[in-house]
């Protein structure tokens, strides 16, 4: 019932627009990157108000951390645990909150679930060889090392992956900077056998969210610089 609900739509919809990209275009490797930018360019408003409450969450510890610092060194136990609650009170704050980071994936969560179930179910990729892809549909198996096939895809996404996280490294914390890194290195795991042709997808995916977030990244810099003159 979960997945009648909550995946198969998402699952319905990345299979619709693959196939008409993949009639318009009769090339499944082109199809699968125009996918991934239509895909990435649907979640842009859903990703800002994401990165908004994010934002906002970073703002909050940045307040409350000289405080939460103080306390810390000079209290323990149940008496640091009643100052810092005071703390989050004064600042109409609570520890659930910090949730609010894993938005942007989740938002994100259920079209890859989609594309996942999707693509690596449909056999019309089977066999077809895109650029130095042999097969869409198996593994790319790029480097053989006597018996040994090892898949670069992968490491490719995990590489891509962490880079777009690092693009606002400066303002995350450290719990979230380990986030970025321990959910990169999750994908890798659970995508390293996956079809060559999910991997296209969802590297291209990373790369769009990398150009995005450097984009962002330059803008918001161009406006605490005119902030500055301006001040």
């Amino acid at each position: 019932m979960l997945y009648t609900l909550v995946i198969r739509p998402f699952e319905f919809l990345i299979g619709s627009l693959f196939q008409w990209l993949a009639a318009m275009t009769g090339n499944y490797g082109i199809s699968l990157i125009l996918l991934s930018i239509v895909v990435s360019t649907l979640l842009i408003p859903f990703a800002h108000f994401a990165e908004k409450l994010q934002q906002k969450e970073r703002d909050i510890q940045q307040r409350m951390k000289p405080k939460m610092e103080e306390y810390k060194s000079v209290f323990k136990g149940y008496e640091l645990h009643l100052y810092i609650s005071n703390l989050y009170r004064f600042h109409h704050y609570h520890p659930i909150y910090a949730l609010r980071g894993l938005l942007g994936l989740l938002i994100q969560l259920p079209l890859f679930i989609g594309a996942y179930s999707y693509l690596t179910e449909y056999a019309g990729i089977n066999g077809v060889s895109f650029l130095f892809l042999q097969d869409l549909g198996a593994p790319d198996n790029l480097i053989q090392i006597g018996s040994m096939r090892i898949s670069i895809l992968p490491f490719v996404m995990t590489v891509v992956n962490v880079l777009s996280g690092y693009v606002y490294g400066k303002e995350m914390s450290k719990s979230e900077n380990i986030s970025i890194v321990a959910i990169a290195l999750f994908f890798l795991v659970i995508l390293y056998n996956a079809p060559s042709g999910l991997l296209l997808y969802w590297t291209c995916n990373n790369l769009f969210n990398l150009g995005k977030n450097l984009i962002y990244r330059q803008v918001k810099l161009k406006k605490t610089i005119v902030g500055r003159v301006l001040a």
